[in-house]
């Protein structure tokens, strides 16, 4: 069953990136799969640096924002 409404165009990003040369000016010869480019161990590190991170920012904000929403319901 085919319809006109149901019709997609399908994209080929590899053939994409083929055909458009700036793709590789733009994200260089060595763009693959961070698998690729570094080790498990250095994958680990940086993951679990990242996250840590991530968790103490957002630690930080949480609590800013919930003195600043408690502030709010105290000042009305």
């Amino acid at each position: 069953y085919e319809s006109d409404d149901d019709s997609y165009e399908v994209l080929d990003l590899t053939e994409y990136a083929r055909r458009h040369h700036w793709w590789n000016r733009v994200f260089g010869h060595s763009s693959g799969p961070m698998v690729e480019k570094y080790s498990v161990a250095t994958q680990i590190v940086m993951g679990g640096v990242s996250g840590w991170c991530a968790g103490f920012l957002f630690q930080k904000v949480g609590k800013l924002a919930a003195t600043a929403v408690g502030g709010g319901f105290l000042l009305l």
